[in-house]
């Protein structure tokens, strides 16, 4: 009997061992990627040897992207020239470690092209740094002015903060050693190059939200966003490029409105393309040739809506516009002339009343704007407008106490703490 027992121990154990150890097989090596497998066909396994140990995260995007299945190589990507500002010596090879423009060109020129001329490419830095960070030949070529000033907020908070918070946005147009200006992977995240990442508006929300640009909070806002919120699940989001339309998008995305081929609406990468005002500035303007961006998106939105409703919408986001134009045109001139009789400081953001000067356009006109033409109501009333009155009886109260004018208390509004003040959504 005992040796029964005995025996049978050991049989259960043995079984036990070879279990536990086939399991933790399983385990450690489906933590790799097989480098051998179809989706990894024309790399020749020189980067996937190491990586696959050293990046395995890296790798296994790359395997489940488009780029692999295409057989397109690492270095195909990360090619380096010979002596270039941007190359290394990696084993050997001569690399790029961050692709710019210029590697991506190589098989997507057209799209480089149309990127380097938008507002995503060199404006988008100029906005931070003004002419100071760009050539002659750069400012001419981008169309930028030459007497273009940098944002004094971002020069007054200094690369300790700007480096965590304007630039990694901005840096979507920054300047790369070898003269070309952007960097796609800001939209084109990761290695996996999903047509649906970038079609979906999460990608754009990553830098359009907030107090001063809140895209992202719009669009949730919106009917659009609404429909996208219950429907989106079942939208193709890996459709064919030039194959979107109404009849496989309920409503547009982002991506949609400012960028894909939609219905009769053709393709690009410049964001510009399809924007007739320009919405960022302290006095919003009509873009050069804005007739024809404005046909370029009204084509987008021809696929769900009547003509007459298209126009009337946007005659009304107009008058919106230059709503915001007078009140902030108001808020400049009391502000300029404050300062030209040395009430306030004259350097910029020297006084509280600069700070309020700067929201009443930076961030509560701009909201109206952005609301006007993505329909949200809230952001062109609470969000926008209203503030912007708030602030300007503030202002207009200033302005008297300084100049000893005194004004009634039945005039009187709340505090610049205001519990209204957006931050975000």
């Amino acid at each position: 009997m005992k040796q029964s027992k005995f025996w049978r121990n050991l049989i259960t154990g043995v079984i036990v061992t070879i279990t536990v150890g086939y399991l933790f097989t399983v385990w450690t090596t489906s933590k790799e990627i097989n480098s051998s497998t179809p989706s990894f066909a024309g790399n020749g396994g020189i980067c996937l040897g190491c990586h696959n140990r050293t990046t395995p995260g890296v790798v296994k995007q790359y395997g489940a992207g488009k780029h692999a299945a295409s057989k397109v190589s690492c270095i195909d990507c990360h090619r380096g020239d010979p002596g270039g500002k941007l190359t290394v010596n990696h084993y050997d090879n001569n690399i790029v470690l961050r692709p710019t423009p210029q590697n991506c060109s190589r098989c997507h020129p057209t799209q480089t092209a149309q990127f380097d001329h938008s507002r995503h490419g060199a404006p988008a830095w100029y906005a931070q740094t003004g002419a100071a960070a760009f050539t002659d030949e750069q400012l001419k070529r981008y169309g930028l002015s030459a007497t273009g000033k940098y944002n004094d907020l971002y020069h007054m908070e200094g690369p300790n903060i700007t480096k965590m918070a304007c630039e990694v946005c901005h840096s979507i147009g920054k300047p790369n050693a070898d003269g070309t200006f952007g960097d796609c992977a800001k939209c084109h995240a990761g290695h996996t190059f999903s047509k649906e990442q970038v079609r979906k508006p999460e990608i754009c929300g990553s830098c359009h939200l907030g107090p001063d640009h809140p895209m992202k909070e719009i669009y949730d806002e919106s009917i659009h966003g609404t429909i996208y919120a219950n429907k989106g699940s079942t939208w193709d989001w890996n459709a064919p490029v030039g194959t979107l339309s109404s009849k496989n998008f309920d409503a547009p995305t982002c991506a949609i409105c400012h960028m894909s081929s939609f219905g009769a609406a053709q393709g690009t990468h410049d964001v510009g393309q399809r924007l007739s005002w320009k919405l960022t500035p302290a006095q919003a303007e009509k873009r050069v040739d804005w007739e024809s961006h404005r046909v370029n998106m009204q084509t987008v939105c021809l696929e769900c809506h009547a003509q007459s409703t298209i126009k009337t919408m946007y005659d009304n986001a107009d008058k919106v516009v230059l709503q915001g134009n007078e009140n902030i045109s108001t808020a400049q001139t009391i502000i300029k002339k404050l300062k030209d009789d040395g009430l306030i400081p004259a350097t910029p953001f020297s006084s509280s009343i600069d700070f309020k000067g700067f929201e009443i356009w930076h961030h509560e006109g701009r909201r109206s704007r952005f609301g006007a033409f993505m329909n949200g109501p809230d952001y062109v009333q609470w969000h926008g407008i209203y503030e912007q009155l708030i602030d300007l009886t503030e202002l207009k109260e200033r302005d008297a106490e300084l100049r000893g004018k005194g004004i009634t208390s039945a005039t009187s509004v709340q505090d610049t703490s205001k519990s209204t003040k957006v931050e975000g959504r």
